[in-house]
Formats: structure tokens, sequence, C-alpha cells
């Protein structure tokens, strides 16, 4: 842990600066904005104005997120790092951090900028434009000039300058927030943009430096000449001093915190103005608030008594004190359920013993129930640190666990609407407000910046937050600090990646104080990585015996046996596979286990690695008489027939039918249901326990089984992926079914894990540590690009399908929203209504679209219609992996000019979908039509 210096808070630092007009002479002329078009106010805003503005948000969003320990833990971690002790050097470039908000619009003095129509059109400056001018009409360089001047200068008149190059780096690189402020993203050679490429354009430096030296004056600071010779000097960045102090993953962390609260808060200021709308609720949880998450949780019986759902976790605190452990090893549901809570009663126990740590594993069994365990570890760290932690962030590897979690998390937390919001491609627009337009403008703030205490995302959106150069990303930043971050199912990707997830994980979480949760049932111990070994200390095992307690105890371990006979068969064909699961579910038809699984009924499950192979085999067994329902379950079944097989199979009124669930890897995702037989193409390891956790979920079953078969070339899709090399070379078939059959994944991951140990060791491999370098060095846009959990492209096809407006639910006589009323508002405003069936036209939904596209709204107007749009669009949309074979097969059904907008419109749909089974793929003549 980096030990830090408290330097002054940025609330004293900015409040102590005098105000702009005391110093820059006529202030009061300068614009910093004007009004819109056709708004009801004329007035422009000041510069001025602007600057105390942002300089409030700034404010607020450090205090609002208690950022100013960040900053200092950020700072110091710099300096340590360059074995500099010397308080006073923090406390100048904490300054130099919030001087570089403070001092972000100074450029906007500019004549040009000023006169020019198109930009702030000020009567005053009009007939007073330098023609031949090095800047144009821009302020950003501008404003970089004047801060790099006045900092310099005072680094001169305060240390000695040449024995302070940390300061000189310092200055420089946090000038270049001021530089991008209006760019799209921070770039590799930063060096170009801060010594003035752009400006310089064919110029002279110095005929620039005297051209720019003027407008200093006009702020009435004194610099001393000889200084403005190290500003548009590239000789500086190739100093020994200079290169040696960029070596940090602090300085590379400060900068993009500084780049987030400066663009932030900008925004907020101009939006202000703008909009005439004041943020004030930034979507954080006050002590007040924690407490009654916590006596919800703690205290409460029912979390939804109209649905007869009790709060399990009640007996859980009730007996957390003195708790005997019993272990039952007899197998029944009853026992299933106590191993549960005794699992809750430990993470409880040990978060309260280690709440100051910032690093937890959750090791729990295939329906051990991880994302309530976590819950229980959230609460109990919102509650011990009192406000000091107050936003909750829950990572999932896909969409379909995100959506399906997030009433889960509502209703165990008791969570209000405003407070937990969705960011995914498909949650659409998050609204607060019954009228979707009266409060539209406050909605799209609070979805760009997602001010909301509870925030479920994405693995590969969550790490973006973390590795970005993007500024549109990098908004967000900011509010990571002081939160929970709770990471599920972190296995699901690549292990060449590995390295690079933990060694994130624990910078942030020591420099930003985030909590993370890492949670899986086959999960890899990441802090084993040789490279990362010292950084990696400090993670805490919640359940720290969960192996020999839970993962091999009867209930867990024997509700599924595995099943080799076609394991290495090379030769099994469709038609035999579909007659073995025939015969099977015969056989285990006439088992009778009361309400759970009447006699008569089976609930089967067959999964496949490639999409056409599935409906191949839906073909097949289709013509078969002996199940009364065979559902396709993959990646090209639009969202509203999912939900509806999903509802089917947990409807308790259809447990007395046969039934055969086809499906590809999708139904891996946590999908909630509970199958009797299980038949998987094998893949990976860890792939295969997670569908075995799909069967007998509750224990309330015998005799449940999973044949593994080997059908498709997983190799096409796992082939990068080192989980199936070492399977293939190091593990033979016995030890993978011991690996299954008692829960032991250490036996794979150890091996996966040493073998990255040895890759990073080697000198010619391009391992972690030159990944590392890349973040030292600031390499921004490569530390993004070389850091993909999912390298494919995809083809996104829009299905002009009807969706009907609600679909069966779980429960007879209910039905479940596909369409909220949001977005039925949103549709009949744009004069699209359900037809007789309660449908809503995909086509109509199209023309909205592209309407949209060639009919651009007013600002905020035209964001909130894409967002509402973009949730709407998603039912009616699936996504491939990008290929040639696909593409040029694809076109043949698409409407070419309708394609050019983002997705390909699938015209001739009837010809290439069907509703119940996806994407007609038996005619394809490639086994890449596996979709995601």
């Amino acid at each position: 842990m980096i030990m830090y210096n408290s330097y002054s808070k940025i609330e004293e630092l900015v409040s102590e600066l005098p105000p702009l007009p005391s110093y820059l002479k006529g202030a009061e002329e300068y614009y910093a904005h004007i009004p819109k078009h056709h708004s009801d106010y004329t007035n422009p805003e000041t510069l001025p104005e602007h600057i105390a503005l942002v300089n409030h948000y700034f404010k607020t969003l450090v205090a609002t997120h208690q950022l100013d320990k960040v900053i200092d833990q950020l700072i110091s971690g710099y300096l340590q790092e360059n074995n500099i002790e010397n308080s006073k050097i923090g406390e100048f470039i904490k300054q130099l951090f919030a001087n570089t908000i403070v001092f972000h619009d100074f450029g906007k003095i500019n004549e040009n900028f000023q006169a020019n129509q198109l930009k702030m059109n000020n009567p005053v400056f009009l007939g007073r434009e330098i023609t031949d001018s090095p800047i144009s009409t821009r302020h950003s360089s501008l404003g970089a000039f004047i801060y790099l001047s006045k900092h310099l200068n005072d680094i001169y008149t305060q240390f000695k300058l040449q024995e302070t190059p940390e300061l000189i780096v310092s200055c420089f690189l946090l000038s270049y927030t001021i530089f991008k402020h209006h760019g799209r993203r921070f770039d590799d050679d930063y060096a170009h943009t801060i010594c003035f490429s752009e400006d310089l354009a064919g110029r002279e430096a110095q005929e620039l430096r005297d051209f720019l030296k003027r407008y200093v004056d006009s702020y009435q600071f004194s610099v001393n000449p000889k200084l403005y010779q190290m500003i548009a000097n590239p000789v500086i960045f190739e100093t020994p001093a200079y290169k040696q102090r960029i070596n940090s993953f602090s300085l590379y962390a400060l900068c993009k915190l500084n780049f987030s609260l400066l663009t932030a808060s900008d925004y907020l200021a101009t939006n202000e103005y703008m909009n005439r709308l004041q943020v004030k609720d930034f979507g954080v949880l006050d002590s007040q608030r924690i407490n009654e998450i916590y006596d919800y949780v703690t205290q409460n019986e029912w979390l939804n008594e109209h649905e007869g759902k009790k709060n399990y976790n009640l007996g859980t605190f009730q007996n957390i004190d003195d708790y005997i452990f019993l272990n039952p090893k007899a197998e029944s549901s009853a026992n299933l359920n106590i191993l549960r809570k005794e699992m809750a009663i430990e993470v409880v126990r040990n978060i309260r013993k280690n709440s100051h740590q910032n690093l937890f594993y959750i090791e729990a069994p295939t329906g051990g129930g991880k994302t309530n365990l976590s819950m229980l570890a959230a609460v109990e760290l919102l509650k011990s640190h009192s406000g000091s932690i107050n936003k909750v962030f829950y990572v999932f590897p896909f969409t379909t666990l995100v959506t399906q979690t997030y009433k889960s998390i509502q209703e165990t937390l008791g969570i209000k609407d405003d407070e937990i919001i969705e960011l995914h491609s498909k949650a659409g627009f998050k609204v607060n407000e019954d009228d979707l337009y009266g409060g539209k403008k406050l909605n799209y703030i609070n979805n760009l910046f997602v001010n909301y205490p509870f925030c479920l995302l994405t693995h590969i959106r969550f790490f973006d937050l973390l590795k970005t150069n993007e500024k549109g990303t990098n908004y967000l930043l900011h509010r990571l600090a002081n939160s929970i971050v709770v990471i599920d199912e972190l296995q699901s990707y690549n292990p060449q990646h590995w390295d690079k997830v933990v060694y994130f994980i624990k910078q942030y979480a020591d420099k930003f104080n985030i909590k993370f949760i890492l949670m899986s049932a086959t999960l890899p111990k990441l802090d084993k990585l040789d490279i990362l070994k010292e950084q990696a200390k400090g993670f805490e095992y919640l359940i720290p015996k969960a192996k020999e307690n839970y993962f091999q105890n009867p209930n867990f371990c024997n509700r599924v046996t595995f099943n080799f006979d076609l394991f290495e068969r090379k030769d099994l064909t469709l038609d035999e596979l579909a007659n073995t699961i025939i015969q099977e579910s015969k056989m285990y038809a006439l088992k009778d286990f009361g309400a759970a699984k009447p006699i008569n009924s089976v609930y089967a499950i067959v999964e496949f690695i490639f999409k056409k192979s599935a409906s191949e085999f839906y073909q097949i067994i289709q013509h078969t008489d002996f199940f009364d329902e065979i559902f396709v379950l993959s990646g090209t079944i639009l969202e509203h027939r999912r939900k509806y097989i999903i509802n089917f199979l947990k409807n308790k009124a259809n447990r007395q039918k046969k039934v055969l669930l086809i499906t590809t890897q999708v139904v891996e995702a946590g999908v909630d249901i509970d199958m009797d037989l299980g038949f998987k193409d094998r893949s990976l390891i860890d792939s295969d326990e997670q569908l075995a956790g799909r069967i007998n979920r509750n224990v309330n079953k015998k005799g449940c089984k999973l044949f593994l078969f080997n059908y498709n070339k997983e190799a096409i899709i796992y082939g990068k992926d080192k989980r199936l090399e070492i399977t293939r070379n190091k593990i033979g078939k016995g030890q993978y079914q011991e690996i299954l059959q008692t829960k032991d994944f250490d036996l794979l991951y150890d091996l996966v894990i040493n073998d990255r140990n040895e890759w990073n060791t080697k000198k010619m491999a391009v391992g972690f540590s030159e990944y590392e370098n890349k973040i030292k060095a600031l390499k921004f846009q490569s530390v993004h690009d070389d850091f993909k959990l999912i390298e494919q492209n995809n083809i996104s096809s829009f299905v002009p399908v009807n969706i009907p407006v609600e679909v069966d639910g779980v429960v007879d006589g209910q039905k479940e929203k596909i369409f909220s009323k949001m977005e039925l508002d949103f549709l009949s405003q744009n004069h699209v209504f359900p037809n007789k069936y309660n449908e809503i036209s995909g086509e109509k939904v199209f023309d909205i679209y592209l309407d949209l596209i060639h009919n651009r709204r007013e600002f905020i107007q035209q964001k909130t219609y894409e967002k509402i749009l973009q949730g709407i669009m998603s039912k009616y949309i699936f996504s491939l992996f990008a290929s040639n074979k696909i593409e040029d097969q694809i076109v043949h059904f698409s409407d070419e000019e309708k394609s050019q907008f983002g997705y390909k419109y699938v015209q001739l749909w009837d010809k290439f979908y069907d509703i119940e089974t996806g994407m007609k793929d038996t005619d394809f003549n490639s086994n890449e039509t596996q979709f995601l």
C-alpha cells in the first residue's frame, strides 16, 4: 500500500484563486457560450460566468466522489516512484491538477474565436480579427499556452527549475488535457500535441511564441522571457531527466482522472447554461440510505410478499454471531439451503473481519447463490464504511446476465428505480419521470454520466473505463473512486489477458479505493501470476475452504453425474445423438419426484458449439414424436422469444410436460433454468461445468446426468485459448472427469497460470511487462488497443418482424412486458402503434431510425431519441461473427440501401430467419455461423 501525503483540498485550492475579472483585462467582454437558436433566453454566457460554473462542478464532483484522497495518493505514488519526499512538490502538482480545470478555457480570449459567426459572434470583436493568426479560431491550444506560461514561471520562482523535472513533466502532461478537452481521445504521441504541432504548421516556433505571449499579458501574468523557450520545444521531451520521470502508472491514472474531471465539469457547466438545468444529484449513497438498505436486507421478512418471495437472508443475519456450522452431507433441497446459508454466514463474517481490504474472492459452487453472496458482501462493506464507499458496480460477461440480475439485485436490496441502471447496448434509455419529455434533459445527463448508485454493466464496458483513451468513455472514470465493483465469471475470457485484468484491478483498487469482489464457480487464482505476485497480494478468500466444505459436498458435486461414453467418439452422428437423447429421456420420464419432476415428464437440454449444428439437429429431432415441446435457444433468437422460452421452462404449470431445449453456449451465461438431463458438445472444462449448473439446481431430483460428446471442432472457437491447448495436451479423459466431478478446477487453472508465467519470462515474448511499459510510458492509444477481451468483429442484423408487446410470464395468467411504457409512448409519438395482434412492426421501427438519421433534432432531443430507439431496436437485432463467407451470403437477403446505417437490414427475412429457430443456416456452407 502506497503511503501518501494529504495536500490541500481541491475546494481550498480553487476557492483561494482570485476571480477572473481581477486579472483578465475586460473579462466581461468575452463570451464562453451563446444561446441556442430558438431559445427563450438571449444573454450570452461570459467567460467569468462559465469559469465559475465549471469550478463549481469540479469542486462538487471531487467532494461528492471523495476524490481528494485519490488525487493525493496518485501524486504521492508518482513522487515515491521517483524517490521524492518533498511534500511542497506534491502540493504544487495538486495545484497544477486543479488549475487545468480553471485555465481550460482561458484561450477563449482569442479575437478570432470571439468574432467568428459560427463560434461566439461577439460584436465587441468584429473587425478585430487577425487574418494570419497561427491559431485561427481555436482556443484549446491557446489555453494550454497560457497555463504553461503561468505555471512554468511559478515553478521557476518557487523551486530550482533544474532540480524539479517532475514538476516540469507534470505541468506539460496536465496541459495535455487542456489541449484535448474538445478532442475525442488521448493519443500515443502526446508530445506532438504538447509541442503545438498543429499550430506551428510550417511556422517557426519562435514566431508562434511571440504571437501567443500577448495573450498571457492580457491576464497580467508575469513570465520570465527565457521560460517561453521551453514551450513548443520538442527538445524538452528528449532530455534524460524528462524521460526518466515518465515511468509511472500513478502518472498515467492522474492524467486520465484529470481528463475525466475537466471534461465532465465542462460538460455539466455548459449544459446548465444551454439548457437551464442544474444537476444536483450525482447518484451516490449517503450514510442514511446505506443504513436503510442494510436494514432492509437484514431485517425484512419479505422481498415481494405479493409474489410470495421471502427474504432468506433474514435467517442468515439472525444467526450470524453464534451459528454452529453443520455442513450436511445428505442430499436434499433443505440441506442445499443450509449450505447456502452457511456460505452466506462465512462471507459476512469474513467481510466484517477484513473490511479494510480491497480485494476479495467469492468462490462458490454453481447453484450456491453467488450473486446473493456478493450482495451480502456489498451491503456489509457499505455499512462498515459509513458513506466513504458510496457506489456499487456489478460487472458481468454478457448482457443477458446483466438483464436477468437487475431485478434480483433490486428486490434483494430494496433498490428504487431511480437508484439502479443497466449500462449496455440493449438497455435503452433510463427514465425516472412519468413524462418522457418533461424530464428529458435531466434524464439524458443522468444516463450520460450514470448518476445512479447501482450500475450493472458488461466486462468489456467496465475494463474500457479503466483503460480507455476515448473522452466519452473516460467521463465516468472519476465515478469509480470509492466504490464496490463485483466482477462475475472473470474466467470467461482468454487467459492471455488475465495478467492485464488483475494488474488493472490491483492498481485501481489501491489508488482509487475500490473494493473488488471477484466471484465464480470456476475461479482462476489470478494472484498466482508471478509477474504480479507483489502487486496481487491481499486477496481475501471470503469462503476460505470452499473446495472441501462446499464444492465437494454431495449436495453440489453429486447433483449431476457426468457420462463420458461419447466423450472420445469421433464418428458420432446427429441421428445417433438424437436416438440417445430420446432413449435417456424416456427412461428419466418414468421417474417421479413429485412437483419437482412429475412422472411422465422430462426436461432435457442439448448444447452445441455451433449454431449450424443446433439447426441441423433440430431438423432431425423435430420429426420425432416423444417431446411435447422442442425449443431452440441461440444467439440468433430474438429477445422476446428468449424470454418466452425461459418463462415457459420456469412456469410450474408446464413441469408435467416433456421438453427438449436445443441451444448453443448462450445458455451457459447464468440462465436461471432447472433441467433434468444434459447433453453437451465438449469444449472447455469450465464451460462444461457451466452447463452442469443448469441441471438439478435445487437437488430435488435423483439420477440427473450430463453426457459429454464430441462433435464439432472446438478449436475453431477456442483455438487461441490456452485452456483448450493445455486440456488437449496435458489433461486426459480420467483427469478431465475428475475435475468435473470433484470441482477441483485448480488442476486446470494452475497449469494455465504456470504457462502464462513461463511465457512472461521468455526474452522474445510479447509478454505482460511490455504492456505495462506502455502504460507507464503513457501510450494511451496502445494501452487501449492492446487489451481487448473480445477480438472478433460482429455484424448486427436487423430483422423487421412483428414483435409482441408482451409474452407469457413465469406464472399462468401473468404477462412479461417486452416493450416498456416509455418505449410504447415513444413509438406512439412517432405514429407507431401495436397492430391487432398487439405487435410492433419492425419495419416501422426502422423507419423511425432512418428518419432520426436524416432529420436531426435539437442535440439533447436527438441523443435521447437515439438512446430510447437503441433499446427498442435491440429487440429486433442479433449479432454474428463477421467473416467474408457470412458477408457474402447475408447480402442476398439484405436491403443494401437501408444497410448503410450500421445494421444489416434483412429485408427478405422470411427466407433467412424463423422466429422460433433463429437464422436458417442449415444451407450455409460454413461452420462460421457461430453466433453471439
